[in-house]
């Protein structure tokens, strides 16, 4: 488990030092995760590994957004007027995102 964490941890730096060096359009976390696909791509057997981990580390997601929502509640202040966009940016996202599971758990159940 603390060797998934570990892995997670580097790609997660590795790709905020990525980030803040060259000039992509991306933030950190998201060319972490980019590099993660790709070590798994390169060494299956690193994803084999971090398998078995998945389940505990899925019961624990909420404690990845608590500093979102730490630094929300912190600067709500910031936000004073932006409310009624936010919500409504968090509502149509919230939707969009279980409309693109739905497709694509039906377009991989029809491959089976």
């Amino acid at each position: 488990m603390l060797l998934s964490l570990l892995v997670i941890a580097v790609c997660y730096f590795a790709g905020e030092g990525v980030s803040h060096v060259l000039p992509l359009p991306l933030p950190g976390p998201i060319v972490g995760l980019l590099l993660l696909l790709f070590a798994f791509k390169l060494w299956p057997a690193l994803f084999t590994l971090m398998a078995r981990h998945i389940p505990a580390l899925l019961a624990h997601l909420a404690l990845l957004f608590l500093p979102a929502t730490v630094g929300i509640m912190v600067s709500y202040r910031l936000l004073d007027g932006y409310w009624p966009a936010v919500i409504t940016a968090v509502i149509v996202s919230t939707i969009l995102s279980l409309l693109a599971g739905v497709l694509v758990f039906r377009y991989a159940d029809k491959q089976r």
